[in-house]
């Protein structure tokens, strides 16, 4: 079933995309290899830092230059996606490391599975593995919401080209006001999607709402979903910035 489901959506992102499409399914395969071999040098017990830092460039220059080819607006949303994600990084660390959101949370920890068949000791820092899956959710919104910034201001500056600086900056955070809305609803109902049969189990084993609001596996859930949504707040004003001035430059 899952073939089949590869195969009809392989075929559809073709038909509606045409080339685009193509290049859009070979830009997923990349990054999924990309993915793959994240996965597997974590596991040989390399630096998931400096992993997850070759991993971001790497699949932003794939979903952008890959995708999108080399020109301004692509240059515009990686200058900004670079410029966001290392500020959002130390925020990240700052908080997971804080707080102690790494590791098995208090429903992974009671599993059988978990404590009679898995060993636990891997050798792998938990806290740092944190980090990295907080940081890469965040980054496809970032890349996605980047793009769609730089490339409204360049429309905007090829159709008025007599157009400054500033009113092209002020342009971009207009469209970005347009796009954050759907684009934060589509994150949360990404991650409430998940949750919801975590929520009934914890309905029907009759958790507190203390013990909810205290656990470890709500703040790691929420602070993934609002580092999300934070990242793509960032990413408009930034990629509006970044495109004008390249644009201005450019002229």
């Amino acid at each position: 079933m899952i073939a089949i489901l590869a195969i009809i959506l392989f075929v559809l992102i073709l038909v509606v995309g045409g080339e685009r499409g193509a290049t859009s399914i070979m830009a997923l395969a990349g990054n999924i290899i990309v993915l793959a071999f994240t996965i597997i040098l974590l596991a040989s017990g390399y630096s998931p830092f400096l992993i997850l830092f070759l991993a971001t460039v790497a699949i932003s220059c794939i979903s952008l230059f890959g995708q999108n080819g080399k020109n301004v607006k692509t240059k515009s949303a990686f200058m900004a996606v670079i410029a966001v994600m290392f500020f959002v990084t130390v925020c990240i660390y700052f908080v997971v490391w804080k707080y102690r959101a790494g590791g098995l949370n208090e429903i992974q920890s009671i599993q059988e599975d978990v404590m009679y068949f898995y060993n636990v000791n891997i050798e792998i820092s938990m806290m740092q593995i944190a980090v990295s899956v907080t940081i890469l959710s965040a980054l496809g919104a970032a890349i996605d919401t980047a793009l769609s910034v730089t490339s409204a201001v360049h429309e905007v500056a090829f159709h008025k080209k007599n157009l400054t600086e500033t009113e092209l900056f002020h342009s971009g955070i207009q469209v970005g006001k347009e796009i954050i809305g759907t684009t934060v609803n589509t994150l949360l109902f990404a991650y409430l999607g998940e949750w919801l049969l975590l929520f009934a189990y914890l309905k029907r084993e009759k958790f507190s709402l203390e013990l909810i609001v205290n656990s470890k596996f709500l703040f790691q859930e929420l602070s993934v979903m609002l580092f999300g949504a934070i990242t793509c707040l960032l990413i408009v004003p930034v990629s509006a910035y970044f495109a004008s001035r390249y644009l201005v430059k450019k002229d």
